[in-house]
């Protein structure tokens, strides 16, 4: 991975510096700063270390590759830039295994995929895992599964609290019902028991 370390007399020239190096948009890199102490006389820089997300996507499909070769698998790639997030569809013949049971396989492979990440950045790049669009169906079902259930707490006029989730799939939850009349969401619990409480609130005249 091509890192830069630019050093300039604000954080705004080291910055623009490694941009221009990069040929890149800040939106497109991950950066961090490193205050550099001069000498008795010289005043204080600052070092840029810069590198391309486009890179750390590359070394982490090449992460998924190395890991999916040791199970058997022989999997093949796909990178898709949604909105602020990269998808990373994963094609191979064995989808079932590393998917797992309840997209288990698939939720673990994502954690190892955003701590090899952590290790080069903190936050600005943000990945999801997909295979077989499992995670467009698991959208989907927990949609049609959250407004059911709304459904019910506004009839009943009594609170429901839905199993554990991780927080992507509670995410998808308080996105489907943030405008669904009569309801409130609220995650309550610590993980891995974490999950989300839809409330019924009376609508005043």
């Amino acid at each position: 991975m091509n890192v830069v370390k630019i050093v300039g007399k604000t954080k705004d020239d080291a910055l623009n510096n490694a941009l221009n190096v990069l040929n890149a948009d800040k939106d497109n890199i991950c950066y961090n700063f490193k205050e550099v102490k001069g000498g008795l006389f010289k005043g204080v820089t600052y070092e840029c270390s810069a590198f391309l997300k486009s890179d750390i996507i590359l070394e982490t499909q090449n992460f998924l590759k190395i890991i999916l070769n040791n199970m058997g698998i022989d999997a093949h790639f796909e990178i898709i830039t949604k909105d602020s997030s990269t998808i990373i569809k994963i094609y191979s013949s064995n989808n079932s295994i590393i998917i797992g049971h309840n997209g288990k396989n698939l939720e673990a492979l994502t954690v190892l995929a955003r701590q090899f990440i952590n290790k080069f950045t903190c936050g600005g790049v943000k990945i999801i895992l997909d295979v077989e669009n499992y995670k467009d169906r698991q959208l989907k079902r927990l949609e049609r599964l959250a407004f059911n259930l709304a459904k019910d707490v506004v009839k009943t006029k009594s609170d429901i609290e839905m199993d554990n989730m991780n927080s992507y799939e509670r995410r998808i939850v308080h996105n489907a019902l943030a405008n669904f009349k009569g309801v409130k969401t609220e995650s309550v619990g610590e993980d891995p028991n974490r999950h989300v409480i839809i409330k019924y609130i009376e609508e005043r005249l």
